[in-house]
């Protein structure tokens, strides 16, 4: 009976001991992911709020070349 508990007792620690760096790796994987999901939400978020602060500026930036483009006909009539 002792000898089972003890080869049962090896076993466990050899599991362990091949465990840990499988666990790690898991850890950073699972680090590395999280700094990957939060550099493409920023960037998301920069490009949302870059879109946001330009878009006002189109309507005027069209109407500017509008009234450039019908100078520009009517002056060289």
């Amino acid at each position: 009976m002792r000898n089972d508990l003890s080869d049962i007792q090896e076993r466990l620690a050899d599991i362990n001991r091949r465990a840990v760096p499988v666990l790690e790796e898991n850890s950073r994987h699972h680090a590395a992911l999280g700094k990957a999901i939060t550099l493409v939400l920023t960037v998301a978020a920069f490009g949302l709020l870059t879109f946001i602060a330009i878009a006002p500026t189109e309507q005027s930036l069209k109407a500017s070349a509008v009234v450039n483009q019908e100078n520009r006909n009517v002056s060289s009539r």
